[in-house]
């Protein structure tokens, strides 16, 4: 190189999907003052799975409304003991290596007994992000359908995980952002386009669900493909715990895919991929990120199989019964509140500025309940506000009280 560039200008990117220089210094500031409350870093012991936690620096006792284990099975001791029992018996924590080479037979069994109970070919692995970051390039340069490249189009909401793969996906194809739920913008972009993909979340992290009729119409009438990751509703809904997604693609074809966290209310640690062609399977399995030496370890695939028992037991649908239920309660007692996630288990109150969410969180945390506060660029300026999970293995008397409370801080906060 013969010329030395001084100007930062010359070599700072487009920002065409990304900002670090504006979003960095923003978070930074927010995270500050949820940690000049005492709200970040906090370390604790689980004296009653998630419904008692306790601060092993002051001996606070909360409630965790932060969790995403939605029907308390990441306690459960058939997933616990599953876990050390896997171990136990494979006597090696993984076999660090591309997984589409050789893998453990406990993985395979692993991934048959996914398969069978979520009606369709599922591929574990550590994250979901992981899965995104893996499967959306391929689908963006066609080469999950007919070798032709698609328009992508994200979701206002959708989550980060996929978020963040805008810039990769760009290299390959157009990139669009839809406003949120509208199909009225994807269908002019089907009309336009012979080829898109719609990238969107099932239950979305902050509240609300995906217009899945409307997603399916315009599928089977533009052939439109889904990409939906349903994180937050996978166990949590459905008949078998299958989530949201599939209550409508119940039958996955060749132009939908469904990638879940089974972190959440599954109540292992991982991510999976329901697709509907074991072809495709097989083509994912040894992609991207997914073919590098992060499998999910032994003890991981142990709980994931505790996890599938307890799927198959008589609690899963008494857990979700009960979410239901308390989901139901809190929304009669928060009625006229202005929350987002009416139905859902996921709530969110915005209350505008930093300052103020992290008021109502540390009042909140201060009787007994922990919620995350939450802020640009995790939601848009000026709507930061608190974001509450409610849980299948939360007793009708916590719910009742946690409302109660909420309510008077509400008052107060203003």
């Amino acid at each position: 190189m013969s010329e030395e560039i001084t100007d930062v200008a010359d070599i700072t990117g487009p920002h065409r999907y990304r900002n670090n220089r504006k979003m960095v210094p923003a978070g930074e500031e927010a995270w500050g003052l949820s940690r000049k409350h005492g709200m970040l870093g906090l370390v604790v012991e689980a004296v009653e799975g998630q419904n008692r936690l306790r601060d092993l620096r002051t001996g606070h006792e909360f409630a965790n409304l932060s969790s995403c284990s939605y029907l308390g099975f990441n306690s459960h001791p058939t997933v616990v003991e599953a876990g050390r029992a896997a171990l136990e018996q494979e006597q090696i924590t993984g076999l660090s290596m591309g997984e589409f080479r050789i893998r453990l037979g406990i993985m395979e069994r692993l991934e048959e007994e996914l398969s069978a109970h979520f009606g369709a070919q599922v591929l574990p692995s550590v994250s979901c992000g992981v899965l995104s970051a893996a499967i959306l390039p391929l689908l963006a340069s066609g080469h999950l359908t007919d070798g032709e490249p698609l328009v992508v189009v994200f979701d206002r909401f959708a989550h980060f995980s996929m978020n963040f793969l805008k810039p990769v996906i760009a290299d390959e194809t157009l990139v669009m952002t839809c406003p949120h739920n509208d199909t009225q913008f994807l269908e002019d972009v089907c009309k336009r386009y012979p080829r898109v993909a719609y990238v969107a979340e099932g239950v979305y992290s902050t509240g609300g669900q995906a217009d899945l009729s409307g997603i399916k119409d315009l599928q089977d009438r533009y052939g439109m493909f889904v990409y939906l990751d349903d994180s937050h509703a996978l166990s949590a809904m459905g008949e078998r715990g299958v989530g949201y997604a599939r209550t409508v693609f119940d039958t996955l074809g060749p132009r939908t895919i469904v990638v879940a966290s089974i972190a959440k209310a599954f109540g292992a640690t991982g991510g999976i991929a329901m697709v509907g062609d074991r072809d495709l399977f097989d083509f994912l399995y040894r992609s991207g990120p997914l073919a590098w030496s992060q499998g999910l370890r032994t003890a991981a695939i142990g709980t994931a199989l505790g996890a599938l028992e307890v799927h198959r037991s008589p609690l899963l649908g008494e857990r979700q019964r009960q979410l239901a239920h308390n989901i139901a309660l809190f929304d009669k007692r928060l009625d006229g509140h202005g929350l987002r996630g009416e139905g859902s288990h996921i709530k969110f109150v915005t209350v505008g500025d930093n300052d103020r969410a992290v008021r109502l969180s540390t009042e909140l945390y201060r009787r007994g309940y922990y919620c995350s506060a939450m802020f640009f660029p995790i939601v848009a300026r000026g709507q930061a506000g608190v974001r509450m999970m409610l849980r299948g293995d939360m007793p009708t008397e916590l719910t009742e009280r946690f409302a109660t409370d909420l309510l008077e801080v509400l008052a107060d906060v203003g």
